[in-house]
């Protein structure tokens, strides 16, 4: 191989990561991001609290 390709793959490179930083600078993506974020919290908090509880019944009534 004589190296031609390396080229390609920087320039690929550049335009992936200058894909990331418009995507970063959109107010969309971070306003899906914080619901997103929101939704796994609340999601989790329940499950948690669902077996803090469960576990507890089992604890007192046994």
């Amino acid at each position: 191989m004589t190296g031609a390709g390396v080229g390609d793959d920087e320039a690929a490179e550049d335009a992936l990561a200058a894909g990331w930083r418009a995507a970063a600078r959109d107010r969309r993506v971070w306003a899906i991001l914080a619901v997103v974020a929101f939704l796994l919290v609340c999601c989790c908090s329940t499950a948690a609290g669902t077996l803090l509880a469960l576990s507890a019944g089992l604890f007192t009534a046994g």
